[in-house]
């Protein structure tokens, strides 16, 4: 007998590859509600690092991006003369505008190479590098400023990050939102296990290192013997940091999973660090891949996002000059009033507010109004960025529970309130069973009632004879 050839239907690609399931980040990622999230973070952060460097001894810094030149650093920020206090501000400016952008560039275009274009794809990578560069530029020389801050920031994000990375997990776990309310209130409640789980690995950093290296230091001390006998344990003291380097690294690399571990498990600091340090020791490189993966895929959107954006803006300030003429019968001049409220944004410098020209009457003044607009529209396009990395580290979340514990993608963490709430789990409604009554028997031959007698027959009975 011939074998039964079975037809292939088809290929679920998700379910073979199943790191395609990151490419869901970008619609999960440009929802309303996440953006509005992470700008009024980013807006929070920014506010409070511009207040605490307003405060004598503590802010009042003067530290730039380390990979800038100081004259070229100035001259790229406008407005700035060369020997100004290069503040918190200028430097957060300089990152979203200069480092976040990146130079347009098109190749084959004005001399351009694909070697500029890939520069300008990876803008966001060359960002966070610059703000990380940043960030220890500030603890080397403004420490205060820095532990204050971080506090600070670490605060805000915990609970943005939180909410964010809650919506993004019932969305990947059973494709349903979560109101914001619901998942602001989540975050509330699990906000000291969110800010304490970031600061824990650090915390035992520090610790285990004064433990570790202050009898060292207090041996080397010694005169003369000091020396000998620090030579004899520098084998210890190197192996005490072999162990501050892991414990380092694992609360570096998993800080991006203990928010989306929290959001998913519902679980409090110690298990939100021990899961998300256990799924990338487990499964490093596969970790490493997803991340890489969803960075190029994260680099390629925010392209669409960046010329959407510039498209908003130069539209706007053609469309508004356009009619400004119309009602002006073209005698506005050369270079109208708004060139001088606002610059005609550009692909290379799509932020720029003044051009230079002389402004007359309330010009001067009503020129913060067109910057205060253009900044929220540069703030809701790095809010995307910021909403691109907490939902793509909430996928990889999934992806390596999946793999280690085996647990499914559909299981995620849902509180009693949440039922009544929202459609997360609904409890099966157990139907009425109804009772339903046998028919009567028929009536047996012997009991049949006696057939009425014919004309012309006897009379007889139900019974048989």
């Amino acid at each position: 007998m011939a074998e039964e050839v079975k037809e292939l239907q088809g290929i679920d690609w998700r379910r073979t590859f199943a790191f395609l399931e990151i490419l869901r980040t970008f619609r999960m990622a440009a929802g309303p509600i996440r953006i509005g999230l992470c700008f009024l973070g980013l807006a929070a952060s920014i506010g409070v690092g511009v207040l605490v460097d307003q405060v004598p001894g503590i802010g009042q810094t003067n530290v730039r991006v380390p990979a800038v030149n100081p004259l070229e650093y100035r001259l790229a920020t406008l407005g700035l003369d060369a020997g100004a206090r290069t503040g918190f501000y200028d430097n957060v400016r300089y990152v979203l505008t200069k480092g976040l952008w990146g130079q347009w560039s098109i190749p084959y275009v004005d001399g351009k190479t694909w070697g500029d274009f890939s520069a300008f794809v990876a803008a966001p990578v060359t960002a966070a590098w610059d703000a990380v560069a940043l960030a220890v530029a500030y603890w080397q020389q403004a420490r205060w400023f820095a532990l204050v801050t971080t506090i600070l920031v670490l605060a805000i994000w915990a609970f943005v990050g939180t909410a964010v990375a809650r919506m993004t997990a019932v969305r990947v776990a059973r494709d349903e939102s979560v109101p914001l309310g619901q998942a602001l209130r989540f975050s509330c409640r699990k906000w000291p296990s969110a800010a304490t789980c970031v600061l824990i690995p650090f915390g035992v950093l520090v610790l285990v290192g004064v433990l570790a290296y202050a009898p060292a230091g207090a041996v080397l001390a010694i005169p003369y013997a000091g020396e000998f006998l620090m030579g004899l344990a520098l084998p210890l003291s190197l192996a005490m940091g072999l162990v501050l380097a892991m414990v380092f690294v694992g609360g570096v690399f998993s800080v991006g999973l203990q928010w989306p571990t929290i959001a998913a498990e519902g679980t409090d600091t110690f298990d939100a660090i021990s899961r998300s340090v256990s799924y990338i020791t487990s499964r490093p490189w596969r970790y490493i891949f997803y991340t890489l993966f969803a960075a190029a895929y994260g680099c390629l959107t925010f392209v669409l996002v960046k010329f959407l954006v510039f498209l908003t803006l130069r539209i706007t300030h053609v469309g508004i000059s356009i009619f400004w003429s119309v009602f002006t019968l073209g005698k506005g001049g050369p270079e109208n009033k708004l060139v001088r409220l606002w610059d005609t944004p550009t692909l290379a410098d799509p932020w720029r507010i003044a051009s230079g020209a002389e402004q007359f009457y309330a010009e001067a003044t009503a020129q913060h109004l067109y910057a205060f607009w253009i900044w929220i529209v540069m703030g809701l396009m790095a809010a995307f960025l910021i909403s691109f990395f907490f939902t793509s580290q909430t996928v990889i979340y999934f992806l390596l529970r999946k793999i280690v514990d085996a647990t499914d993608m559909e299981e995620v963490y849902t509180e009693e309130s949440e039922e009544e709430e929202l459609p997360l789990e609904r409890k099966a409604e157990t139907p009425e069973i109804m009772k339903v009554e046998p028919p009567p028997a028929p009536p047996k031959a012997e009991d049949k009632p006696p057939t009425p007698p014919t004309a012309g027959q006897p009379p007889t009975s139900g019974r048989k004879p």
